[in-house]
């Protein structure tokens, strides 16, 4: 545990929602100013083929009010960040095609977007 004061955040912009993206992937320099820890080395696909990379653990996310804590893979050579299915999922997170945005689902005494069947 750390001091509140040592908290580390940024603000993400220009987060591309990629749904071909399975977790976070932030840039190293995103990862170095959070100070995140590395959990392990992977093979991953991309554009170019097979390729090795960096997960990274414990980023904390806060988006429309709403808080998840995921795994985050080093994008190699840097690039925008992505935001994958499985923190959009977790978070209750729709793609607004249309609208180009993302939209909280609904989580109520009523309605909601998690489910235990």
């Amino acid at each position: 545990m750390i001091q509140e004061e040592q908290i580390r955040s940024i603000t993400l912009k220009n987060v591309l929602v990629d749904t071909g993206a399975t977790t976070l992937c932030l840039p190293p320099d995103a990862i170095a100013k959070l100070g995140l820890k590395i959990l392990k080395e992977v093979d991953v696909a991309t554009a170019m083929g097979i390729g090795k990379a960096r997960i990274f653990r414990d980023a904390t996310l806060f988006i429309f009010g709403r808080e998840g804590t995921f795994e985050c893979l080093e994008l190699p050579g840097g690039g925008d960040p992505l935001l994958g299915v499985i923190p959009l999922e977790a978070l209750g997170l729709e793609i607004d095609l249309q609208n180009q945005t993302l939209k909280p689902l609904p989580i109520s005494p009523t309605e909601t977007y998690l489910t235990i069947l």
